[in-house]
C-alpha cells in the first residue's frame, strides 16, 4: 500500500476513535504552531503532507488545569485533482470536571494566480507562490462531565442543571480563505456558520455567535536563508467579543545541512468593551531536523491569574514529506 494513502487511513481512524468532537477555539490558540487549525483553506497550500501533534499544559501549579491534545493532518491530492486540498484534526481538552472532545474535516480549493503551466506531477510546473485558496470545513463537537467527580450534593450545579452530564453532540461549519502573494500571507475564516444553542452552562445559554478571524504575515528576506516574519491575527465575533495577537518570527533554514530554526514572540490583548486588558506574552522557538519539527512554547499571563500559577507550557512534534520552507505555517 503506497505509504502516503495509509497515513491517510490511520488518521481518519484516529479521528474516529476520538469522536470528532470540540469546541474551535480551543484548538484555534495554537495556531501559531499550524495555521492549518485556525484556516482550513491551508491544507493543501503547499505540495507536501504535514501531521502534527501537540500537547499544552495551561496554569501550571493550579488544580485541575487544562490540559489539550491535537492531532492534525493536511495534504495535496494528486491524480488529477491537483487543485485540491484535504485536511482534518481532533483534540482532547480536560479541564477540570469538564471535558471537550472534538475535530474537523475540510475540503479545499487552490488557484494559482500565476501564468505558467500546470502539467505536471502535483503542478510542479506551476509557481504557487501566488495562490488563492478556498475551503468548507465540517466541525464535530462533544462536551461533557466527568462523573466519577461528582457527588450528589452536586447534582443541582448549574452546570448540569440541563438534564444529564453527557451534553452530547453538536455539529457545525467553518469556511476559510487563504491568499499567498510572493512573501506576502493573509487568511479569513469564519466558524459557527450553522447557529447552535450548545446548553453547556444551562437552559438559557445564548446561540453561539458567527466567529471571525482574520491574520496576515510578511516574509523579510535577510539572506542565507534568514527570514524576520512579522504578523498579526484579530479575532472578533457578533457580541463584540474582540482579541488580538501580534508576532514576530525569525528563522533560518539552512538547506545545505538539512537543518533549521525559529524563534518567536507572540504578544496577544483583549479588545472588548469595558474589559480591555492585556492577556499573555508566549515565547515560542523550534528546530527542523531533515523532515521532523519540533517546537516549544511557554506563556505567562498578564492578567490577576499570573500570580496564581508557574505559566502554560505547550510541545509540538510535527513530520512533513518536504522540506518545509516556512516552519510553522
Amino acid at each position: 500500500m503506497n505509504t502516503r494513502y495509509f497515513l491517510v487511513a490511520l488518521t481518519v481512524l484516529l479521528l474516529s476513535q476520538l469522536g470528532l468532537k470540540a469546541q474551535e477555539e480551543i484548538v484555534y490558540d495554537q495556531y501559531y504552531y499550524n495555521y492549518y487549525l485556525v484556516n482550513p483553506a491551508v491544507a493543501g497550500a503547499e505540495r507536501c503532507t504535514h501531521f502534527m501533534w501537540t500537547g499544552k499544559l495551561q496554569w501550571i501549579g493550579m488544580e485541575d488545569a487544562p490540559r489539550t491534545t491535537t492531532l492534525s493532518f493536511r495534504t495535496r491530492l494528486r491524480g488529477g485533482m491537483e487543485r485540491l486540498g484535504i485536511g482534518a484534526y481532533a483534540y482532547v481538552d480536560k479541564n477540570g470536571y469538564s471535558k471537550r472532545n472534538g475535530g474537523q474535516v475540510s475540503l479545499g480549493y487552490h488557484i494559482p494566480l500565476s501564468g505558467r503551466s500546470t502539467r505536471g506531477y502535483m503542478m510542479k510546473e506551476r509557481d504557487i507562490s501566488r495562490q488563492l485558496s478556498f475551503a468548507l470545513a465540517g466541525v464535530v463537537s462533544h462536551y461533557l462531565f466527568d462523573r466519577k467527580l461528582f457527588v450528589s450534593e452536586n447534582s443541582t450545579d448549574i452546570v448540569i442543571a440541563n438534564g444529564d452530564l453527557d451534553k452530547g453532540y453538536y455539529f457545525n461549519a467553518t469556511f476559510g480563505t487563504y491568499l499567498l502573494m510572493d512573501d506576502f500571507f493573509a487568511g479569513l475564516t469564519m466558524a459557527n456558520l450553522v447557529p447552535t444553542e450548545l446548553k453547556e452552562l444551562g437552559k438559557n445559554e445564548p446561540i453561539r455567535p458567527i466567529t471571525s478571524y482574520i491574520f496576515a504575515g510578511y516574509d523579510f528576506q535577510l539572506g542565507d536563508g534568514m527570514t524576520l516574519e512579522p504578523g498579526a491575527m484579530f479575532k472578533f465575533n457578533m457580541q463584540n467579543q474582540r482579541q488580538f495577537d501580534v508576532h514576530l518570527k525569525y528563522q533560518q533554514n539552512m538547506s545545505d545541512r538539512d537543518y533549521g530554526y525559529w524563534l518567536e514572540m507572540l504578544y496577544r490583548h483583549v479588545l472588548d468593551k469595558d474589559n480591555a486588558q492585556p492577556l499573555c506574552l508566549r515565547f515560542m522557538g523550534g528546530v527542523r531536523v531533515k523532515k521532523f519539527n519540533i517546537g516549544y512554547t511557554y506563556g505567562q499571563p498578564l492578567t490577576g491569574i499570573a500570580s496564581h500559577n508557574k505559566g502554560t507550557h505547550e510541545m509540538m512534534l510535527g513530520y512533513s514529506f518536504c522540506k518545509t520552507q516556512h516552519f510553522c505555517r
